[in-house]
């Protein structure tokens, strides 16, 4: 098994965090990111089956398959992992080049082949630094690579390791991946828009540092290596190289995410998968139909899969079509219920601090957003496949301190821990300094958290109003820097250099007395 150690990366590829470059024409095309409100709404459990926005294109003939994989157009349908208990549930899939088969993964690393989709191996069993989020197959179907959130690189069979990001200090979490045409390299997407290269995949450029109004959820290499696109939740495409732009779902109202794509089998064209099963094609991608109507009850479509193109535009070798791969709904902001009340009290028991009153509502928002931040997982606010995962092995990020009682911000993660014994005994959603420029006192400054290792010197029992805005409650650890409630908490820093919890988080903390005067803050 190769690229297996988590801290090992014998080569970082020739770009890390790449500085945006725009190519010229329709390339980097950016459709429906400019926005200023969202359009897409997560939708829960409960919500599911209540909002109905009709969606172009969306709709047609359904696919062939049960309740964790439908097979449309030319791709049949060889099996799934539908009434077999898993050890973590799944997060996506893979085709064969000729279309005579598929894999899936799970958030475990663990594969399933179907078809004359081969086994070569998996980390099923292996307890992961991170959760695997997708997996490529060579191009003779011969093996395949899986990538982990923290960038953790898996090759298996005929797949050559080529470099991963498992030790680069990520902005945000790696979401998906695609493999070059001849298999001697790959790239990697993170949820921001940041693109890593490896091998012999070049860079073309990324959406690393653009505003997005949606996260990237995924990926897909032109047919000839010369480019990719980046598809984001709202159905916005970012296309790079030799990857044309051919349409998104940007400024359509969609009744569901957007979760993953497939380009078609001459590169002309491409698909878009949402979370209700609703297919969008563009360019010379043909509608095999959807999978609307056909989705069970609390469940979502996770992503899709296609037969690989071929270079020189001859398509695919065997059969037309995709594959969708289904799992469990992500509970999120208006669902309530006993097994809400279940959820709280996992998070409680693992240190993500929320109260237990059965409703999903912004503290448990915030309780699941530091559970995301700690294992490097998209910024969602919602438990789906994989934060289900986590809760179920007992996830609880590693603080750097090994003793006594200290308190941890790891700005680069966006989370505050408090450390008993090198224990992560609590964690709270943070939000820090912007490292934006803003004007104070008549003079411009910049909105950073200092680092460095400091003390809880004094404290504010209340609401203290200063020209910056007002700070409930604030505990202070070096100058006029504090850990004090708000009533925003974003998932990103946004504060001018505090850090940010919410005013119940903070109410807690006092009444449990976590940061008493005197103790030791280390901020990194």
């Amino acid at each position: 098994m190769s690229g297996v150690g988590r801290g090992v990366c014998p080569t970082l590829g020739r770009v890390l965090r790449p500085p945006v470059r725009r190519v010229g024409g329709p390339r980097a095309t950016i459709s429906g990111h400019m926005r200023a409100r969202p359009l897409v709404l997560a939708v829960s459990v409960l919500l599911a089956s209540s909002l109905a926005f009709a969606s172009p294109g969306a709709r047609g003939a359904g696919g062939a398959g049960d309740g964790s994989l439908l097979a449309f157009g030319g791709m049949a349908f060889r099996g799934s992992t539908e009434g077999h208990p898993l050890a973590a549930p799944l997060v996506g899939a893979a085709a064969t080049q000729d279309g005579g088969g598929y894999w899936l993964v799970g958030a475990d690393g663990g594969v399933f082949g179907y078809g004359n989709a081969g086994y070569f191996g998996s980390p099923g069993g292996t307890r992961l630094a991170r959760p695997v989020v997708g997996m490529a197959p060579t191009p003779d179907g011969g093996g395949y690579w899986l990538v982990a959130s923290d960038g953790g690189v898996f090759a298996y069979g005929n797949a050559g390791y080529f470099g991963s990001a498992a030790s680069v200090p990520l902005t945000r979490p790696i979401v998906g991946m695609a493999a070059t045409p001849d298999g001697g390299g790959y790239w990697l997407v993170a949820s921001d828009g940041g693109v890593f290269a490896y091998g012999n995949a070049g860079y073309f450029g990324s959406a690393g540092g653009l505003p997005l109004v949606r996260p990237v959820v995924g990926m897909a290499a032109a047919p000839d290596g010369g480019g990719y696109w980046l598809v984001a939740s709202d159905g916005g495409i970012f296309s790079y190289g030799t990857a044309d732009f051919f349409g998104s779902t940007g400024g359509t109202q969609l009744r569901s995410p957007v979760v993953g794509m497939a380009p078609s089998g001459d590169g002309r064209g491409y698909w878009l998968a949402a979370g209700d099963g609703g297919v969008f094609a563009y360019g010379d991608a043909p509608f095999y139909g959807s999978g609307v109507g056909q989705v069970p009850a609390g469940k979502v479509v996770l992503g899709m899969a296609a037969p690989r193109p071929r270079v020189g535009g001859s398509g695919a070798s065997g059969s037309s079509g995709y594959v969708m791969a289904l799992g469990p709904v992500a509970v999120t902001t208006g669902a309530f219920g006993p097994s809400v009340a279940d959820l709280q009290r996992r998070l409680n028991d693992l240190g993500y601090w929320v109260p237990v009153d059965g409703r999903f509502g912004t503290l448990t928002q915030q309780a699941v957003y530091a559970l995301e931040k700690a294992a490097g997982l998209p910024r969602a606010g919602s438990v789906g496949a994989r934060e289900r995962q986590l809760l179920e092995q007992g996830f609880r990020p590693t603080p750097r301190t090994g003793f006594g009682s200290v308190v941890e911000l790891d700005k680069r993660r966006q989370i505050i821990m408090v450390v008993r014994d090198g224990v992560a005994a609590y964690t709270f959603n943070t939000s820090t300094g912007s490292e934006k420029p803003y004007m104070s006192g008549g003079r411009r400054a910049v909105a950073h958290t200092p680092e460095g290792h400091f003390a809880i010197y004094t404290a504010i029992n209340g609401m203290r109003t200063s020209e910056l805005g007002t700070l409930w409650r604030p505990r202070y650890f070096t100058g006029g820097y504090a850990v004090h409630g708000s009533p925003s908490i974003p998932p990103f820093p946004a504060s001018h250099g505090c850090a940010r919890v919410s005013n119940s988080a903070i109410d807690f903390i006092w009444a449990a007395n976590l940061m008493p005067i005197g103790t030791p803050f280390w901020v990194y």
